[in-house]
């Protein structure tokens, strides 16, 4: 290495300043695998706390949408898809006892660090669960 850095010829120095940039370029993409890592385990978090909300009060309704505001302003701006495979009540959203619901969060980001060039990303997490409430006829 010394014998490199001592050459008058002006290649090693070259060879070592390519070497740090492609050494920075890999340290750039590594640290974008890691915060979609992590971003993806907070896309998990939500969805489940949003799936037990949902599945103890049986509906997707003030509950569900009041701890949805409360994970945006904890973690991070989301889109929310609650679904289920039938209603008792569909105008509010009411899911009788054992049917099955399904909350999907998802959310937009782009891949930074890699030059002039944004990479658009969308992450998802979907969690499904079973309704816990009994509903009255």
């Amino acid at each position: 290495m010394k014998r490199i850095l001592t050459s008058r010829k002006g290649e090693g120095y070259i060879d070592i300043c390519i070497g740090i940039v492609a050494l920075l370029s890999i340290l750039v993409l590594t640290l974008n695998i890691y915060s979609f890592l992590t971003l993806k385990q907070d896309l998990d978090e939500v969805s489940e706390q949003l799936i037990e909300v949902a599945a103890y009060t049986g509906c997707f309704g003030d509950d569900f949408n009041e701890r949805a505001d409360s994970l945006r302003e904890q973690y991070f701006d989301f889109d929310v898809n609650a679904e289920a495979d039938s209603y008792y009540n569909a105008a509010y959203k009411k899911v009788q006892l054992g049917n099955t619901m399904r909350v999907t969060v998802t959310v937009h980001s782009t891949l930074v660090g890699v030059g002039v060039v944004s990479i658009p990303i969308t992450a998802t997490s979907t969690r499904s669960g079973i309704s816990e409430h009994y509903w009255k006829g």
